[in-house]
Parts: C-alpha cells; structure tokens; sequence
C-alpha cells in the first residue's frame, strides 16, 4: 500500500523533478550520471532531487490520497 502511495506521488511531480528521482533513487545512478544524462548542471540537478524528494514527502505525510486501484 505504501509503495503504491510512493509511486504515485513520484508520478505527480513535474516531469524533470520526476526524471532525476526516478534515476537517482529507484535506478540508483550517481549524481554525475543523472546530471549529464539529463543534460543538468550538477547543481540544478541536486535542486530539482530536493525539490521532488521535499514533495513526495510532504505529500506522504499528508495522508490525504488515496492508494491507486
């Protein structure tokens, strides 16, 4: 149930937010890696990290979805 949780709101985030996150924490690329894959600057690509991992917490903390069928 969680998990299902986690992946849709990963799947709500803004598409770059979403690209990063899924590279670095599900496929588990390096910093390095995403960055240059995604053409990113190694510090925009850590912004857009914290911005999607600060979005997908906050919307787990707040309990308010539902799990997907």
């Amino acid at each position: 149930e969680l998990r299902a949780l986690l992946f849709a709101a990963i799947d709500r985030l803004p598409p770059r937010q979403r690209a990063v996150l899924v590279l670095r924490d599900v496929v588990g690329l390096d910093p390095m890696e995403v960055s240059a894959l995604l053409e990113l600057s190694e510090g925009n690509q850590r912004v857009l990290l914290h911005r999607g991992r600060a979005r997908v917490r906050a919307e787990l903390a707040d309990g308010t979805h539902e799990v997907p069928a």
